[in-house]
């Protein structure tokens, strides 16, 4: 009995070890199929005791509830495309692996120091930096001249300034998007401090109430769509492309879709650097590769994840999705510094950016319920429903309860 027990486990650990690792990307089919099929065939040359590859591409609006089913059912991937939002939700089960360890001092030298901490949670390294976006202003230089303007804003306060000018033509400067970080990161721009380092609310300071302030008198005073509370990224830049806004403030891939969508727009389309506060500051959007701890193969995914984000396959797919790469070495390619296009111009300013940029709110646990706390809040004095000081009172009531 006890011979056929050994028997029947050495042969559980064999098809176990036999099993194709199972990579998860968020929404990088059809266009980024053939460079990936390339890459993870190259891996699996190198790696022979790898085999081949699973690749499953999920779908953005899926990938939340996916991976955190498939971990709650011990059923998830070796390694996974995610945000720094949406890893933390799995880093404070302590559901993935970590890296700091794992993954050699030399190793984690190639990131952008920035990027690498934005992967951290409770001083445990989770994940693995992978592309990345930093934000730019990109503007129609017809609408601005109408607006009698020439130039883009480069600050907070220019941007309010504009948007008067440019309401008076009939349009409107942009549409926020509370769908993102893009209002929550505006608040660290213009000098707030989110949450304590014990966690507590800390953004009902002076330049807290002032950055609030800021969002409401846009809407009050009809400088932004009524849609901004409604709608959102999507929204954004639908109205850009129909020529409604005059600013889309988002990362420079979607400078690609206009292109498309709208070449006459994209002729007269122009790119600046990204809105900035007081300190400052530049946002840097991160994607990452993180290491469920079900992996029965951990040494092969930190390896798999770390040969996707060297600097030769972080540059490919750079070239490919006009994003940036994550390690230092690949950003300094002269693909990054050439003039053309809008789309090019767009790339080029994004990556002057990424030595300075960093992740605005880097991850912290129920992350995503404060960003929803205080947006509902904000937009209640939005609606004139309470002042702007209750609602900062009331937000950081409820995220201390949280």
């Amino acid at each position: 009995m006890v011979m056929g027990g050994a028997l029947v486990l050495a042969g559980c650990a064999k098809e176990q070890a036999a099993r194709p690792l199972e990579f998860w990307t968020m929404q990088l089919k059809p266009d980024h199929t053939a460079l990936l099929e390339k890459t993870l065939a190259q891996f699996t040359r190198e790696n022979p005791s790898a085999g081949a590859i699973s690749w499953v591409d999920v779908p953005w609006a899926d990938m939340e509830s996916k991976i955190l089913a498939a971990t709650a059912a011990g059923t998830a991937p070796d390694v996974v495309n995610l945000n720094p939002q949406f890893a933390v939700k799995l880093a404070q089960r302590q559901a993935l692996l970590p890296l700091d360890e794992a993954v050699a001092p030399e190793a984690q030298a190639r990131y952008f120091p920035s990027l690498w901490q934005a992967n951290r949670l409770g001083g445990i390294t989770f994940g693995v930096p992978w592309y990345v976006s930093t934000q730019v202003t990109i503007y129609n230089k017809d609408l601005l001249k109408k607006a009698s303007l020439t130039t883009a804003p480069r600050t907070y306060r220019d941007l309010q300034t504009q948007a008067q000018a440019i309401r008076r033509t009939g349009k409107y400067a942009f549409l926020p998007t509370f769908d993102t970080a893009q209002v929550l990161e505006s608040f660290v721009k213009m000098g707030a401090t989110l949450v304590s380092p014990e966690g507590k609310a800390s953004f009902n300071s002076p330049a807290g109430r002032a950055a609030a302030q800021y969002w409401v008198d846009l809407y009050q005073a009809q400088l932004i769509p009524r849609e901004s509370l409604t709608e959102g990224h999507r929204k954004a830049v639908e109205l850009y492309q129909a020529g409604e806004t005059a600013l889309l403030l988002t990362g420079p891939q979607f400078l690609q879709g206009i292109q498309k969508n709208a070449p006459a727009l994209a002729q007269i389309t122009g790119v600046a650097p990204q809105i900035t506060g007081v300190l400052k500051k530049t946002n840097a959007a991160a994607m990452n590769l993180v290491i469920p701890k079900a992996t029965t193969r951990p040494e092969l995914a930190v390896q798999l994840a770390l040969f996707i984000t060297n600097d030769t396959n972080q540059l490919a797919l750079a070239k490919a999705g006009n994003l940036l790469p994550s390690t230092r070495q690949a950003a300094q390619d002269s693909f990054f510094t050439m003039a053309g296009d809008a789309a090019t111009e767009g790339r080029r300013v994004s990556a002057q950016q990424l030595a300075t940029a960093a992740v605005l709110i880097p991850p912290f646990t129920n992350l995503d319920q404060l960003q929803q706390i205080l947006y509902e809040e904000l937009q209640g004095a939005m609606l004139a429903k309470k002042s702007t000081a209750q609602a900062l009172r009331d937000a950081t009531t409820r995220w201390d309860l949280v």
